[in-house]
């Protein structure tokens, strides 16, 4: 009889065990790095009673092509917006139901008004980027900001430049004053390509490599002088060393790019992933995502609640007379970006 009483307060243990121990729901996210703040992801995590998974890639070609093979599982994913036509082409992506997503009624439409319609059907607008120069003020302590520092053979060796043809065309094209329709034009558009590849076959002797994550590292570190970036990396950086590190818009004009929030068509966990969303755009959250970020959110509550240095950050608000000169990365027809690439491969070569 005693036994019985044993094994069954031992029984009822273990139940109740089991129930305290219920495995917590897991959100996979595939993003980039250091792209949310820690503090938003742990209010999210003890609000929904959940636990988020993060895998970081660093070029939306690395995103795509993972996916592609096979890469399955994740819930969110932050492509930047030229990609979102290339994933729905490949019926990657769910169809947002924005009824479930209300706190979308901040969205300030007007600065996303460039974006192919095709992005806010699939997507949701998560940080506006820049592509800017950060610079040595001991090496540089007069720069204004322009394309030409890549000219500026005194810094041979110790500058860098993205490894994206997107983004080398476009600051080319700035520098030159061309658009995209302009490089497509069917009559001069050859031509004109010309130009930027001559334009870039000067730069590329005094760049020591081109490369996408540890620029901001080696400006920080002293190893480069002057790197072509993204606004968020480098406004980061640049906080943390004002006296000796720069940032600044090219006053020629920069491409801007749109990194959106996205639910993989084979997501596991669909709702929690519109849950994430919502919670991120949540004027507090977002108002958060962006001091520690470095990046904006097209947000109309959170800018609200910004501190006057944060609205001043010339690496998170563009200057009006760079952002009348700038254009979002265009989406490239199959064809068009064939082209481009043959024109990449010859500036990668220096040829």
């Amino acid at each position: 009889m005693k036994n019985s009483c044993w094994l069954a307060l031992i029984l009822a243990f273990c139940a109740l065990t089991m129930v305290g121990c219920k495995r917590k729901q897991v959100l996979h996210v595939y993003a980039w790095a250091d792209y949310f703040a820690p503090e938003v992801v742990e209010e999210f995590e003890k609000k929904f009673d959940c636990v988020v998974k993060q895998d970081i890639f660093d070029s939306n070609e690395m995103m795509f092509a993972k996916l592609q093979a096979g890469g399955a599982g994740y819930d969110i994913i932050v492509p930047t917006h030229y990609f979102i036509g290339k994933m729905v082409n490949e019926k990657m992506l769910t169809s947002l139901d924005k009824a479930k997503l209300p706190n979308l009624q901040y969205l300030d439409t007007s600065v996303i008004q460039g974006l192919n319609p095709l992005v806010l059907e699939y997507a949701v607008p998560y940080f506006l980027g820049y592509t800017g120069l950060g610079y040595s003020k001991e090496a540089l302590p007069d720069f204004e900001g322009t394309w030409d520092v890549f000219l500026n053979e005194k810094l041979r060796g110790r500058m860098t430049l993205l490894d994206d043809y997107s983004e080398i065309f476009g600051a080319l094209s700035c520098k030159l004053g061309y658009s995209v329709d302009d490089l497509c034009d069917p009559e001069k558009g050859d031509e004109r390509m010309e130009e930027l590849v001559a334009l870039a076959l000067k730069w590329r002797p005094n760049i020591i490599k081109f490369e996408n994550e540890q620029y901001k590292n080696g400006l920080s570190a002293g190893e480069f002088l002057a790197v072509m970036g993204y606004s968020s990396d480098l406004g980061q950086i640049v906080d943390e060393s004002p006296e000796t590190l720069g940032f600044v818009m090219p006053k020629e004009g920069c491409l801007m790019s749109c990194d959106t929030l996205v639910i993989p068509a084979a997501a596991p966990n669909v709702d929690l992933a519109y849950e994430f969303i919502n919670f991120l755009y949540e004027p507090e959250m977002c108002a958060k995502n962006i001091t520690e970020v470095h990046a904006y959110t097209p947000n109309t509550a959170a800018k609200a609640l910004l501190d006057e240095d944060t609205l001043n950050n010339s690496s998170i608000f563009i200057a009006p007379a760079v952002l009348a000169k700038s254009a979002f990365v265009p989406e490239l027809s199959p064809e068009q970006e064939a082209r481009f690439l043959k024109y990449w491969n010859r500036i990668k070569a220096g040829e």
